[in-house]
C-alpha cells in the first residue's frame, strides 16, 4: 500500500468517525432539548402529545378532537395533581430503600452507588415540577 493510499484511507476513516461522533452528539443534544421542552411544559405537553396521537391514529373529526381534547387535558391535569401530592411519600420510600441498600454495600460500592444516586436525583429534578400546577391549568 502506497503512502498516498494510506493517507486517503486514514482521511476517509477520520471523516467517517467524525461523522458518527457529530451525529451522535447532535442526536443527543436534540433529544435533550426535546425532553427539556416536554418536561418544562409538564402535563399539558403530555396531554397534547397524546391527543395528537389519537388524532393521527384514529382520524378524529374536529368535533371529536374538541370533546376528546377536553377529556384528555382534564385527565392529565388531575394526574399531575395526584402525582404532586404523592411525591413526598414516594421520595421517603426511595430514600429509605436507598439507605438500606447503602448499608449492605462495601465502601467502594457505596461510592459508586452514591454517584448513581446523584445522577438519578438530577434526572428526577427535571421530571418533577417543584410546585403543583395552578388550579386553572396554566403555568
Amino acid at each position: 500500500m502506497g503512502n498516498n493510499t494510506l493517507k486517503v484511507s486514514i482521511g476517509v476513516l477520520l471523516v467517517f468517525v467524525l461523522g458518527i461522533l457529530a451525529g451522535s452528539f447532535g442526536t443527543q443534544a436534540y433529544l435533550k432539548y426535546r425532553t427539556s421542552l416536554f418536561v418544562e411544559k409538564g402535563y399539558e405537553a403530555r396531554a397534547e402529545r397524546f391527543l395528537g396521537r389519537l388524532v393521527r391514529d384514529l382520524d378524529l373529526t374536529q368535533a371529536q378532537q374538541d370533546e376528546i381534547g377536553t377529556i384528555v387535558r382534564e385527565s392529565h391535569r388531575k394526574l399531575a395533581q395526584i402525582s404532586q401530592r404523592c411525591q413526598p411519600e414516594i421520595r421517603g420510600i426511595i430514600e429509605r430503600d436507598f439507605a438500606m441498600i447503602r448499608h449492605i454495600l462495601t465502601d467502594e460500592q457505596r461510592q459508586k452507588f452514591d454517584q448513581l444516586q446523584k445522577r438519578i436525583q438530577q434526572r428526577g429534578r427535571h421530571r418533577m415540577p417543584s410546585q403543583p400546577p395552578p388550579p386553572d391549568g396554566r403555568r
